[in-house]
This record gives C-alpha cells, structure tokens and sequence, in this order.
C-alpha cells in the first residue's frame, strides 16, 4: 500500500516560516526588477516624447502608463504570491514529513518502545538519514535480543 500524503502542514511553524521567506524574497526580487524595469521605461518614454517636443502630453500619458501597468503588477503579484506559497508548502512537506517521522521514532527510542522502521515516499528528502536510524534500530534490536 502506498503512504499517502494525508496532510501537508505538518510542523506549521517551521512549513509557514519558510514559505513566508521564500515568498519575501520573492516580492523582494519583483520590486527590484520591476522598479529598475520602469525607471529605464519611464526615462526611455521622456527621452522620446522629449525628443518629439511633445511634453505637454507627457503628464498624461505616464499617469495612463502608471495605473495599467500597477494595477496589471498588483494582479500578476498576487497571483504569483499564492502559487509560491502553495508550492512552498508542498515542496516543504517532502522535508517536514520525513523530520516529522524521524523525530517521532527517536523519542520512541529513548522511551525503549520497540520502534518499526522508518518508511519514507518516492520524493521525499533524508532518505540516507532515515537509513541510518534505521540501521541504529537494527543494532538496538541485536542488543535487546543479546
């Protein structure tokens, strides 16, 4: 039978405080480029109407420019805002799940359970880890039988 992901916010603090970064940096890298984007449009629009002696209309035409292209960023940045963060969340589960078994079998080994071992998906990361504490519950189970 296959293990199936039941839920994916399984250590939420940890889950939300990367995404939340991810996401930070997100936005941070949109508005720097976004912002160096329109600054060298913007300069390139003046030098152009500048050179067309067509100033009087410049007021008016970046003030147009100004509301489309906010209100079609604000969109496009909302948008990418949730899609990053619900692929943070998935992509982070593939981490958090195996941390979240893996500490579950430790504190059961300290507690001297007899502990199964531990079965990690396909795609999830820390499989040479969860091998070793694996081999740790094979060499546990040879001393209790010695």
């Amino acid at each position: 039978m296959k293990n199936k992901r039941r839920k994916y916010l399984i250590n939420k603090p940890i889950q939300f405080i990367f995404s939340g970064l991810t996401v930070y940096f997100i936005i941070l890298v949109i508005i720097l480029v976004g912002g160096l984007t329109y600054f060298i449009t913007l300069n390139t629009i003046l030098s152009q109407l500048e050179l067309e002696n067509k100033i009087v209309d410049a007021y008016g035409i970046i003030k147009n420019i100004n509301f489309l292209l906010l209100k079609r960023i604000g969109v496009l940045l909302l948008i990418l805002i949730f899609l990053t963060f619900y692929l943070e969340i998935r992509f982070l589960h593939r981490i958090v799940g195996p941390l979240y078994r893996i500490e579950k079998v430790l504190n059961e080994i300290i507690e001297g359970k007899n502990v199964e071992y531990i079965k990690l998906r396909k795609k999830d990361f820390l499989k040479p880890f969860a091998e070793t504490i694996n081999r740790l519950i094979d060499y546990i189970n040879k001393i209790k039988k010695s």
